[in-house]
């Protein structure tokens, strides 16, 4: 049986008025991917800065600041 580990860690690299400029970091199990995309300011739910992190919970939730631990 294999497992799928996916990972996504990203920073705020700019605020604009309605959206964030990010960088993000896409783990799947061996592979990494880097992606700079714009996201609405609407989707973080804590107030968002430029250099915060943030990243997905296994359930999509996003959430802000550095990943907890297991």
């Amino acid at each position: 049986m294999k497992t799928l580990l996916l990972l996504v860690l990203g920073e705020i690299l700019a605020i604009g008025n309605t959206n964030a400029e990010v960088s993000m970091m896409i783990w799947e199990n061996d592979r990494v991917e880097h992606v700079k995309k714009y996201m609405d300011l609407a989707e973080f739910p804590c107030n968002p800065y430029p250099g915060m992190l943030f990243y997905y919970t296994q359930s999509g939730e996003l959430r802000c600041g550095e990943p907890e631990p297991n």
